[in-house]
């Protein structure tokens, strides 16, 4: 198993920031299927094709910790990447 792991700051309001990171949890379910759902600030992505993933939203920073399993490994680069620039784009 790896990880990616990726903070970022950030200047919008939690309400902002909690509409945005939402619409990237029904993106990404709608995109590539698996289920998401909120824990208090933090919400959970799991996709049976092995990812694992949180994005915990902060006062000024936000966290992502994704796991990868065995069949993603060969995509972590490119989801590193991809992660990264939608941060910058949407939740920066």
């Amino acid at each position: 198993m790896s990880r990616i792991y990726l903070q970022r700051e950030h200047g919008l309001d939690r309400k902002t920031l909690r509409r945005r990171a939402e619409a990237l949890a029904k993106q990404l379910q709608s995109e590539y299927g698996g289920n998401y759902r909120w824990e208090g600030d933090t919400v959970h992505y799991n996709y049976s094709g092995g990812i694992d993933a949180r994005l915990t939203l902060q006062d000024n920073d936000i966290l992502v910790d994704v796991k990868l399993g065995v069949l993603m490994l060969m995509l972590k680069g490119a989801l590193t990447r991809e992660i990264g620039r939608y941060l910058e784009e949407h939740l920066g």
